[in-house]
């Protein structure tokens, strides 16, 4: 981790204690298969890559110790003394407000990883085959889903951290104002004026060192929400999945057709261009995007009956390789419901791309 060596204190605002909450990871995972050691061993041996945990800043924000100096005994040098108080007050909030940082992050990267553990386990044991339904399957699943209830903890808690942030930068701002304006007083000596021009400078070390720290959990938290938004999206595909026992929700066989399963017969898209015919953005849970689906093809059916379907699976270009998967499933699924419309297998293709504009996984479908 790097380091931010800059100088702080602090003016007389009471901090929020942050609760810290500790989940057992024995509870969370507990043996659900029974003898199913090979599902179970396929998922421990699954190493989450840096992609699929969530992107959170690294910097540890370590103020340096302020300069001390004598009380001269004039006016401006007991207002030395009073900025000096409130900048080492300060400077303890920082510390404690980076404390509270890296306590966050440390349980957001913990409980991801017991997230993926999760659903690394639901993907080993619906690779190997498992009944419609299965509830030992739902029961993981909701394991997931606590696990995405902690997520949605945490980022209150960046919130709220961010708040009380913002409210001390506003302190460190006011705080190098009234510093400033203390040069004008009459009746300093030299050396109120030196211990001034130090303690300007660690004011406005203070404010950068603040203000980025403000930033930092800023972007943390609009990470943190982008990953919840993702994760809750690839609950609903697993929960299809398990639904109907098949491996990522990869459709099941169609009586003379051959179905495509996640990662199997996805293409390139350098063939396909215009304006797609259908899109269906999963920003959310349960979108109802079948009716419009149905009259799309229902409509280019009509124009051209013998037309050929390009679905394309469209995830995030900063995304991870959850979205890259969220994504997939979403078009393996529209695959499976043209084909329940009465399109032939043969006359879809499957690819897949990413896209700077998109914010969550989407569908697109071309004509030709």
């Amino acid at each position: 981790m790097k380091k931010i060596a800059l100088q702080l204190s602090l003016s007389a605002f009471a901090m929020i204690a942050l609760n810290a909450c500790t989940y057992s990871s024995d509870a969370l995972f507990p043996s659900l298969f029974g003898s199913d050691t090979q599902e179970e061993y396929a998922a421990d041996s699954k190493n989450s890559s840096e992609n699929d945990l969530p992107q959170l800043g690294t910097t540890n924000f370590q103020p340096l110790d302020i300069a001390q100096g004598s009380n001269t005994g004039t006016f401006v040098g007991q207002k030395v003394v009073s900025f000096r108080t409130d900048l080492t007050q300060l400077q303890a909030s920082i510390r404690k407000h980076n404390e509270d940082l890296q306590k966050i992050r440390a349980s957001v990267i913990n409980n991801a990883l017991q997230y993926h553990k999760v659903i690394g386990m639901i993907e080993a044991k619906l690779q190997v085959g498992t009944t419609p339904g299965n509830p030992q399957m739902y029961t993981m699943l909701q394991n997931a889903q606590n696990n995405i209830q902690v997520m949605n903890s945490n980022t209150i808690a960046l919130n709220q951290l961010s708040q009380r942030v913002a409210s001390d930068a506003a302190m460190t701002s006011f705080l190098a104002d009234s510093i400033k304006a203390t040069y004008g007083v009459s009746g300093a000596v030299d050396e109120d004026h030196r211990q001034l021009r130090i303690l300007e400078n660690e004011s406005n070390q203070t404010s950068i060192l603040i203000n980025s720290l403000l930033q930092e959990i800023n972007n943390d938290i609009s990470r943190q929400q982008q990953y919840i938004e993702t994760a809750k999206n690839y609950i609903v595909d697993l929960n299809s999945a398990i639904k109907s026992g098949s491996f990522m929700g990869a459709p099941l066989p169609v009586a003379g057709t051959q179905a495509r399963g996640l990662g199997q017969s996805y293409s390139g898209t350098h063939n396909i261009s215009g304006k797609p015919l259908f899109v269906a953005k999963f920003n959310r849970q349960d979108v109802k995007y079948q009716d419009g689906l149905r009259q799309a093809v229902k409509r280019a059916l009509a124009t051209k009956p013998g037309v050929f379907f390009d679905v394309v699976a469209v995830s995030p270009a900063n995304g991870s390789a959850l979205s890259s998967s969220s994504a997939r499933n979403n078009a393996n699924n529209v695959f499976q419901e043209m084909i329940e419309m009465g399109v032939g297998a043969d006359k879809i293709s499957l690819s897949a791309k990413t896209s700077d504009s998109a914010n969550a996984s989407e569908v697109h479908v071309y004509v030709r």
